[in-house]
């Protein structure tokens, strides 16, 4: 199913589908997570379980190239867990040539959008504190440390920093 439109890459004008995935496009997905070292790394029955019926509700968008050829390559994904009027960011990955083109902001905005029509509050995120390109993202798109979780990661130890963007405020406003 096409979520929005046909948007054009900015650095390189190659064409771009955001889109809701099926479940064939899970070893796709597991592949280009596992080449992301700073991504939260699920196994594939985990992502398996998005497309689930009674699973947690979450929503999925991934990014393909629209070239035209015989091969629509993945080229990045979101996926987030719906939870009443909060949603929480689980993942997001956009593959290391695809970088720097606008693809995470087009994921993302996808993501808002989505969010806002189903009429959440706020969209929220953690991230390790020393991944300061993601968090540096994160504030370009409008999110604001609420706050911080001590030693919350593993390998290295480190804190978390958490994130929200507010959407809407109570009563629809």
């Amino acid at each position: 199913m096409l979520f929005g439109t046909l948007h054009s890459t900015p650095s390189t004008g190659a064409a771009a589908i955001i889109c809701q995935p099926t479940i064939d496009d899970v070893p796709a997905i597991v592949s280009l997570e596992r080449e992301s070292p700073s991504a939260s790394h699920w196994s594939e029955a985990a992502y398996r379980t998005a497309f689930e019926s009674g699973a947690p509700a979450r929503l999925v968008f991934v990014c393909q190239d629209d070239t035209g050829g015989t091969e629509n390559r993945l080229q990045g994904f979101v996926v987030a867990r719906i939870n009443g009027e909060d949603w929480e960011l689980e993942n997001i990955v956009v593959a290391a040539e695809f970088q720097r083109r606008g693809l995470g902001i087009q994921l993302m905005q996808a993501l808002i959008r989505a969010a806002r029509e189903r009429q959440a509050l706020q969209i929220l995120l953690e991230v390790r504190e020393s991944n300061t390109a993601a968090r540096s993202f994160y504030e370009k798109l409008g999110f604001q440390i609420t706050n911080r979780r001590q030693s919350y990661y593993n390998h290295p130890a480190e804190d978390a920093v958490l994130y929200a963007l507010p959407l809407m405020k109570s009563g629809g406003t």
